[in-house]
């Protein structure tokens, strides 16, 4: 039985395709688009790999709470909270630190409850990852993560495979997880997924994140879909499963 966790199933597709799309984005809201390679995207992992271990200097066995609309940036913020150790929770009371857009975070952590927690981190939705005012005792978390080095080599895997990673599962549950959902998904090994449905908790997550991961492929992240324009992106992005 495989113990491949997220961390070792990033690591692998990493190796085998470096360059390759990994993750696109579109909100046909903004219009925005961006698309992330293997490589881009572990550099963003592991700043926020350091930010969590050098800056608020977590441990193993800490937790996160993360609460995001679909959006690639919730990629490098759920693996690197994996890669540093840390078990991403659904209760924010339980967590350490925290990760999420503003509104959501305001509604989680009302009043002064920011202030209890090591960092509380406000991600701005603005297309390229542009930094925006995060509300009183928040930090924005891309102005935070930038200064942060991105030297993958250093990045290693904090945690075993029994360790929780996401709300009580183990990492090889969700590596195995993430292969039973791309089962699920009729995603063949190298697929590309294209992903259109709203996150409602971390199977989603599981499904649209790591999935293509444990198979070797790539997704295709749609915020805000126009049904308009699903059949030509399809097409155009090579998509060969579809949720």
């Amino acid at each position: 039985m495989s113990t491949a966790g997220p961390e070792q199933l990033f690591a692998a597709r990493l190796a085998a395709d470096p360059g390759g799309p990994l993750v696109t984005f579109y909100d046909d809201a903004s219009g925005e688009r961006a698309e992330l390679s293997a490589k881009s995207l572990a550099n963003w992992i592991a700043k926020t790999h350091f930010l969590l271990i050098d800056e608020l200097g977590t441990a193993v066995g800490d937790r996160a709470f993360v609460r995001l609309p679909v959006h690639w940036l919730a990629a490098p913020i759920l693996l690197g909270c994996w890669f540093a150790g840390l078990e991403v929770v659904n209760d924010p009371a339980a967590a350490t630190v925290a990760f999420g857009d503003a509104d959501s975070l305001l509604q989680a952590l009302p009043g002064t409850q920011p202030d209890r927690l090591d960092g509380a981190f406000a991600v701005s939705l603005l297309s390229m990852a542009r930094p925006s005012t995060p509300p009183p005792g928040m930090a924005d978390y891309a102005s935070s993560v930038r200064p942060m080095p991105d030297a993958w080599a250093t990045v290693q895997a904090q945690a075993g495979p029994e360790q929780p990673g996401l709300a009580g599962r183990t990492r090889a549950e969700l590596g195995r997880a993430a292969r039973q959902a791309a089962d699920e998904l009729g995603l063949a090994p190298g697929g590309r997924l294209m992903w259109s449905a709203p996150w409602t908790g971390p199977r989603d997550w599981t499904a649209s994140l790591l999935a293509p991961l444990a198979v070797g492929g790539s997704v295709v992240l749609v915020r805000n879909p126009d049904p308009a324009k699903a059949a030509a992106r399809a097409g155009a992005e090579k998509v060969t499963a579809s949720f």
